[in-house]
């Protein structure tokens, strides 16, 4: 009651005369006012929400790219070290190859030397390469070997 009193006493010693279109006039253009500071606020508070989630969005999408890319690095690398491996075997086959060949050779070889300290092949070789004879022998060359010889010798 204290209230209404005060402000009778109010409207009395300020000897004015209320309008009540223009004070309801006055209260409509204050609500719109407090309506129109609202839908600022609350605009202000959507944009600040709407920064967020781009911001968070953008995130996200670093995210994943940073996911992507490390994912692709990873199967570059698996790729790089499958080839690695196919060529490693292909050349581990060649050098079993090349080891079986050398290891036949080696016995091809071992075999001729075997065969070469034999006293028969001795004298084979001293026979041909060397023209020797044993004692009490003798040596017919057949004319046509004569020819060859002195061809290779006009030749050389």
């Amino acid at each position: 009651m204290a209230k209404r009193k005060s402000r009778s006493r109010q409207f009395k010693r300020s000897a004015r005369v209320i309008d009540m279109d223009e004070a309801r006039q006055e209260r409509l253009e204050k609500r719109e006012a407090a309506q129109a500071e609202d839908m600022r606020e609350q605009t202000a508070s959507d944009e600040r929400k709407l920064k967020r989630k781009r911001a968070v969005r953008k995130k996200q999408s670093r995210r994943r790219l940073l996911v992507v890319a490390a994912v692709v690095f990873l199967v570059v690398i698996l790729c790089m070290s499958v080839v690695n491996i196919f060529q490693l075997k292909a050349e581990e086959r060649e050098a079993l190859k090349k080891q079986e060949q050398l290891k036949a050779k080696q016995e091809q070889m071992e075999e001729e030397l075997k065969d070469i300290d034999s006293e028969e092949n001795i004298e084979d070789l001293a026979r041909e390469k060397l023209k020797l004879t044993k004692p009490g022998e003798t040596i017919y060359i057949p004319d046509n070997e004569k020819d060859d010889d002195q061809a290779q010798e006009d030749e050389g």
